[in-house]
């Protein structure tokens, strides 16, 4: 089932960083983890971002033998509830 997850693009331009919103579709069974990310709120204050008081949490993804890492908005409950409402009655990832 592909879940709707918005997601924090950062693209280093060498003296400069453009820092966007994506908006992702991600398929449920690829979730290995979510935990949350403290680090993105203190590295967009230090950049004077407009997302800094957001809470972020970090996906991590299996693609076929290596995984892919997302910064995703919410904490991990909240993200990890948006999975369980696609899944009605599963308590765990990939359970």
């Amino acid at each position: 089932m592909l879940v709707e997850v918005r997601t924090l693009k950062v693209e280093n331009e060498g003296y400069k960083r453009v820092i966007s919103v994506n908006k992702m579709y991600i398929n449920s069974n690829s979730v290995v983890s979510i935990t949350d990310y403290e680090g993105a709120s203190n590295f967009l204050l230090r950049e004077q971002s407009e997302y800094s008081n957001n809470k972020f949490s970090l996906i991590k993804l299996n693609e076929g033998g290596s995984v892919k890492e997302l910064i995703a908005f919410g904490t991990a409950a909240e993200v990890f509830s948006s999975f369980e409402e696609t899944h009605p009655g599963k308590r765990i990832l990939n359970g």
